[in-house]
């Protein structure tokens, strides 16, 4: 229980297919009929370890939907993740704005320009033990020296809190190696169609034991240069080309104590700066082109992140203690062309009000976000080999945020002789401090040597504090806004495991997850529309995790349906017209997603998966125009992706290669034609390529990316207000050609 004080065009919409889920399994099941190369000497599928659910564990002995990266070849976004997991999808608008995670296809923002970001995370995001915040991570998060990204499928509110609704995702980074030094260095260029420079890739990883077995240093270094593809001759400072150009340089630290058998130490620092020409946009139905855009003015940003973290952990015997202490800080500051808001507004500036017309009328806005997240967490878990297994743990943790915004209009100052410092039209400041406090626990017992039932719940308090100010300098005006608000409540989570041998087990799963509320702004004397309460997943999910023919072959699926309550939405107050956050309506959330990994004969293995998805509202909530029935934006219906690995060595030279393909079914932007954003964005295929040559240290590969050159169309904003020259829609990166090289000892 959570407690808080505080002309419709209807699409057809489509029902999962119980045919579907069928004819997969009907094409899976000759493969469990042992295959010629099941009496082969394949290598078995490697087998791997998570830290999820807060203890070290095997991955097929996970009760729920979790997948594991750990092939980064290739990989160097969280776009690039998505093709590896099912029922996860990436809004991908370029490394300029907040990357948009989506699972199980729960989402209700409109996939729009998405500048700063929307009401707040579905999916909650960690580094390790640092919990990152909401929509302001770093859309450039870099994926360099990690150990593995762990993707958990399915609310996860007992372990993680806010923001779990959808799932979690988790980058588990490398830690140093008490026993041997090691450095890697190695360098990428590479070159993308419809671009007149070169993108290159650089980072240097070096591990060195202080004191053997007992201190050891980890260091990586890193710059990417990422050129752009996007032409702009619309720029009131004149034509440039590839003005999408991307950097990031990033270094990151980690010192391991082992003091003892029983203690250990390991603190970390990541800092991590990109600057990012311009969107990854395009606006082909204005230039007629397909990466030409149409902005009046460059749109950059730039981002610096900073992560510390300290965790201690202590073995108890019966018990291991762990204490973490993190902090996550980022500041961001952008620019986006606003002319065609301003012109779609039929300003005073721009409608002869001022009797005479403001003939040279362009806007811009500019922007500053400052974040920082202290928290603290306490854990002691129990021994994992005993019938009765238990966690207990407390959390703090608490935001500060600063937001400052700005927009201009050049020369209309002069225009008035109004005298005023600067051409800012609307200024505004946002401060807000949010505190949480939990306290969670999980209990998992096996009733017999193959069946385990398990529970959990988190108890939960958040203090929220929010103050906005205004100002108009040219109408003299000026307003503030203020909203505090507490939140308590429980949330829980049963589960139940069946294990028929070493090799293969079912489990059923039921859990709840949220996220937050909070406070609307309020003038002074308004009493109305203050608050919105947080809303609710619950869902309930089957599972199978198998292995066959000695390991060779992993086969995992599962089925789930979620019910979302109390949906978030923005919308606008009707007693004052204020843009708030409300809560309306329901959805709900069913699908299959599977999953296949292989080991074949002769160096080859298979990864593939498969997802379908059906998410649509329950409920009808004319105010805000959803009605039952309409699809949840951001995801399509199906998944597919596929890869062939291969890997051999033959006398003194190590060969490998990768070709990969991934099917994005059609996605809409919003949840009906009644939304001025809508549109329904056309599905696409990429495939990928490279291939290797390893000789003692040396290691030598060429790649291509989207081989076919296929341009994607991911989001962007279709909204007839802003006018045919203020219409864009993000792309995909075209065909990228390059040529890698590295050398390890």
């Amino acid at each position: 229980m959570i407690n808080s004080h505080s002309t419709h065009s209807k699409q057809t919409t489509k029902k999962i297919s119980t045919k579907t889920p069928l004819a997969i399994a009907c094409a899976i099941l000759p493969l469990l009929a042992a295959p010629s190369w099941a009496a082969s000497e394949s290598a078995a599928v490697e087998e791997v370890i998570v830290t999820a659910a807060k203890r070290e564990q095997r991955l097929q002995d996970y009760a729920g939907a979790l997948s594991v990266v750990n092939n980064f070849q290739g990989v160097k976004n969280i776009g690039d993740i998505a093709a590896q997991v099912p029922g996860l999808n990436i809004v991908d608008a370029g490394p300029r704005n907040p990357t948009g995670l989506i699972i199980r296809g729960l989402r209700m923002d409109e996939i729009d320009s998405n500048d700063l970001g929307g009401d707040g995370a579905l999916v909650t995001s960690y580094v390790d033990n640092i919990p990152l915040q909401g929509y302001f991570v770093p859309p450039s998060f870099s994926l360099k020296d990690l150990q593995q990204i762990e993707v958990v499928r399915g609310p996860q509110g007992t372990l993680y809190g806010n923001a779990s609704v959808g799932g979690l995702i988790r980058y588990v980074t490398a830690k140093p190696d008490l026993e041997k030094y090691s450095v890697r260095a190695s360098g990428e260029l590479s070159q993308t169609k419809h671009s007149d420079d070169l993108s290159y890739d650089t980072d240097l990883v070096v591990n060195t034991p202080l004191i053997d077995n007992t201190l050891g240093l980890r260091l990586l270094l890193g710059k990417t240069d990422n050129a752009g593809f996007i032409d702009n001759p619309y720029l009131l400072s004149g034509a440039q080309e590839d003005i999408n150009d991307d950097q990031t340089k990033q270094a990151r630290v980690s010192l391991l104590w082992q003091a003892s058998d029983n203690f250990s130490l390991n603190s970390s620092y990541h800092y991590q700066k990109i600057n990012v020409g311009d969107r990854q946009a395009a606006n082909e139905s204005f230039t007629g082109d397909d990466y030409t855009a149409s902005s009046r003015y460059l749109q950059p940003m730039e981002g610096e992140l900073q992560l510390a973290s300290i965790d201690a952990t202590y073995d108890m015997g019966f018990a291991t203690l762990t204490a973490s202490v993190n902090r996550y800080d980022y500041a961001h500051n952008e620019r986006a062309d606003q002319t065609d808001l301003y012109i779609g507004l039929d300003a005073a500036y721009y409608d002869n009000a001022y009797f005479t017309p403001f003939e040279d009328l362009s806007a811009y806005n500019a922007s500053t976000v400052d974040v920082v997240k202290d928290s603290a967490e306490l854990r002691l878990v129990s021994d994992s080999e005993q019938p009765l297994r238990w966690l207990i743990g407390g959390f703090y943790s608490r935001d500060d945020l600063d937001v400052y915004m700005s927009d201009f209009v050049p020369g209309f100052n002069d225009y008035l002789d109004a005298g005023l410092a600067s051409d800012a039209e609307y200024i505004a400041t946002q401060q807000e401090v949010l505190d949480e406090y939990s306290a969670y626990g999980e209990l998992a017992y096996d009733l017999t040597s193959k069946w385990e039932i398990s529970g959990g719940a988190r108890f939960f308090r958040y203090d929220d504090k929010l103050n906005v100010t205004k100002a108009y300098p040219f109408e003299d005006f000026a307003s503030v806004e203020r909203g505090d608000d507490v939140i308590d409540g429980t949330l829980g989570k049963l589960g139940s495991r069946y294990k028929f041998n070493e090799d293969l087990s079912i489990y059923f799963s039921a859990a709840e997850g949220f996220r937050r509320g909070g406070a609307n702004l309020t003038p002074p004397g308004v009493t109305t529309n203050t608050f919105y309460d947080p809303d609710k997943a619950t869902s309930y999910e089957l599972g199978l995790r198998s292995e066959w023919f000695n390991q060779q072959l992993q086969f995992n699926a599962a089925v789930f349906s979620t019910e979302w309550e109390d949906i978030q939405v923005s919308t606008t107050a009707e007693d004052d017209g204020r843009s708030i956050t409300a809560n309306a309506g329901e959805a709900r959330s069913q699908g299959v997603e599977l999953e296949v990994f292989a080991q074949l004969p002769g160096g080859f293995s298979l990864r593939s998966n498969y997802t379908i998805i059906d998410a649509e509202l329950t409920e009808t909530v004319e105010a805000v125009d959803a009605f039952d029935g309409d699809r949840l934006p951001g995801s399509p219906r199906t998944q597919f992706s596929v890869a062939l690995d291969y890997l051999q060595a033959i006398g003194s030279v190590e060969w490998d290669g990768s070709l990969s393909f991934q099917r994005m079914g059609e996605v809409y932007t919003a949840l009906n034609e009644s939304y001025f954003n809508y549109q329904q964005l056309d599905s696409y295929n990429t495939a990928n390529a490279q291939v290797g040559v390893t000789l003692r240290n040396w290691r030598l590969g060429a790649f291509v990316n989207n081989i076919a050159n296929t341009r994607g169309i991911t989001g962007g904003r279709a909204d007839d207000f802003y006018g045919d020259q203020g219409q864009f829609e993000y792309v995909t990166r075209p065909r990228t050609v390059g040529l890698s090289v590295s050398y390890e000892y």
